[in-house]
């Protein structure tokens, strides 16, 4: 059998075909190259270069550099501040609506984890995570694809999004809601928390997440129904166990707006932020 028959070959092709298209990534991230050059550019290491930064009005550190620089693009109208959190920001840009960058504010280790984390869920766990695609050395930034927050509505769009990325196990919860299942079942957050206790508690045995009554609740009915749901747990599913147990993600946190719209309206995890450290 040729090389070229193998499934190792047609994997190859397809990894080489990406490093192709990345090749133009100038234009397809917005500004990685002017980026890039802060990690080739010398800034104060010692007090008195701090000292003499401040007064000339230069940035003390790259990552201030970094800052001044996006949020320069943001007041040119050339980029959009999308959100912020405790540690990062994010940034989309006019030139590519369809990937964003998340900014690790300061250098701190905990804002660049989440980078890091970030890239390392999408590629671990593609089925529910946006694709990361260019970061520099440190995690200080990274760009991923955008992702639309799911939010509950009345067009049913993020119901029908929970159905259809784990169709067989919220089937079975339908079924059985009947069983002292404390939830509103059309209501796609509780039907979410039911979905994301089950994908923790199936591999996570020795722990009780929820503290409200009807987290108990929900806990007791999977502990009941352990054998029914690993019967019909997909790969997505699966997936999301995993991801879960990794991460130490807690079941509350996969919610509208921290999940959002993947391909075909399936349900992704927008952001590691909401990981436990």
């Amino acid at each position: 059998m040729k090389v070229t028959n193998t499934v190792w070959h047609w994997r190859w092709k397809a990894h080489l075909s990406t490093l192709n298209e990345v090749k133009g990534e100038a234009s397809y991230f917005p500004y990685i190259e002017d980026l890039r050059a802060f990690d080739n550019r010398d800034y104060p290491k010692t007090v008195k270069d701090w000292i003499k930064a401040r007064k000339t009005g230069k940035p003390k550190t790259k990552y201030a550099a970094i800052k001044m620089f996006l949020i320069d693009l943001v007041e040119k109208g050339k980029a959009k501040k999308l959100g912020s959190g405790a540690f990062r920001t994010v940034y989309g840009f006019n030139e590519n609506p369809n990937v964003v960058l998340k900014y690790a504010r300061g250098g701190y280790d905990d804002a660049m984890r989440m980078n890091k984390e970030d890239f390392e869920i999408a590629r671990k766990y593609p089925s529910i995570s946006p694709r990361v695609y260019a970061h520099d050395d440190e995690w200080t930034w990274v760009y991923m694809d955008y992702v639309e927050p799911a939010i509950t509505d009345n067009d049913g769009r993020y119901y029908e999004a929970v159905r259809n990325t784990f169709p067989a196990v919220t089937k079975y919860i339908m079924a059985n809601v009947n069983d002292y299942l404390p939830i509103n079942p059309y209501d796609p957050d509780e039907l979410m928390l039911v979905l994301s206790t089950a994908a923790a508690k199936l591999s996570r045995k020795d722990r009780r997440s929820p503290r409200t009554r009807r987290g108990r609740g929900i806990e007791d009915w999977v502990d009941r129904h352990k054998e029914g749901l690993l019967k019909v747990a997909g790969p997505t599913f699966i997936q999301l166990s995993k991801a879960m147990v990794e991460y130490d993600i807690s079941p509350q946190e996969l919610r509208q707006a921290n999940v959002g719209y993947g391909k075909d309206d399936k349900l992704i995890i927008i952001d590691s932020s909401i990981f436990e450290d």
